[in-house]
């Protein structure tokens, strides 16, 4: 631990150009391989993840070279984790970092994947990312070890190209929001199970279904006058049915952990926007 406080101890500045050359890759900046950093000792302010990543968030002193040493990944994967880091900015006390267990990068899983296809999209043996994954599911965030980026383009690029309705959604509960954009232009919300769920604007109930429903639980979906859609899915319980037109703040259900979750008791809310940027999307 003296080792790792002295380490951040040094507040030097951001330095982005640590490798002889940086080639551009998708937007990401990629890094000589010779900056793989070796593992370091723990580092404090972890906060609670999913999916096998970690959240931490940056303190005075920090910089990337010994936050990436001290998790032992490399530069590269903590840019392709963080999207939306500058090159040119320094980082924030307090800012959250997405971590990796491992050198690679992470993968949503889209409806149609296999573990062979994804495999094969990042040239890498199925039996590397079964060794980080216990399992490949749709929706589900998973980790591949040793890769690069896909040039396919991901759902953060995409989200960008969507229009922001600032101001026009509330936060749909309370609870810890994750910020972190995922499948279907979602982000997760935790909270106690049977958390109350709102309407983000006012609109329509077009869906309010039970069962699996191909991991999203129990979920409603309402159709807003600018037509655009919000997704609730993983509730413990509908409180609305199809046709019901609700105004902003209405109670729509509870929270549970229906579908496809995970974790101590897997209870969250996944609110997706369909149409427009997320609004609660931090990175």
């Amino acid at each position: 631990m003296a080792d790792s406080q002295a380490l951040l101890a040094a507040k030097t500045p951001i330095d982005f150009n640590l490798a002889n050359s940086v080639e551009d890759f998708g937007g990401f900046a990629i890094f000589d391989s010779s900056y793989v950093l070796s593992p370091g000792s723990s580092l404090s302010n972890i906060l609670p993840t999913r999916d096998g990543l970690m959240i931490y968030r940056v303190q005075s002193g920090d910089n990337l070279s010994t936050i990436a040493a001290n998790f032992g990944v490399s530069l590269n994967t903590v840019f392709w984790a963080n999207p939306n880091l500058s090159k040119r900015r320094t980082l924030r006390v307090g800012q959250e970092l997405v971590i990796l267990p491992v050198s690679g990068v992470r993968h949503q899983v889209q409806e149609g994947e296999t573990l062979t296809t994804i495999a094969s999209q990042y040239n890498v043996n199925p039996n590397h990312i079964l060794k980080y994954n216990k399992r490949v599911a749709t929706g589900k965030d998973i980790i591949i070890p040793g890769a690069k980026p896909s040039k396919k383009a991901t759902y953060y690029s995409q989200s960008k190209k969507l229009p922001r309705l600032a101001g026009y959604f509330v936060v749909p509960t309370t609870g810890w929001n994750w910020g972190q954009l995922h499948y279907s232009n979602a982000v997760d919300i935790a909270n106690a199970c049977n958390t109350s769920i709102y309407a983000a604007a006012e609109g329509l109930v077009v869906k309010a279904r039970t069962g699996w429903n191909g991991g999203y639980g129990n979920y409603v979906i309402i159709e807003h006058p600018n037509g655009v859609s919000t997704r609730y899915a993983h509730l413990e319980k509908n409180a609305v049915a199809v046709g019901q037109y609700l105004v902003q703040g209405d109670r729509i259900g509870q929270m549970g952990n229906s579908g496809n979750t995970h974790g101590p008791t897997g209870c969250h809310l996944h609110f997706e926007v369909v149409g427009a940027a997320n609004p609660f999307a931090k990175r």
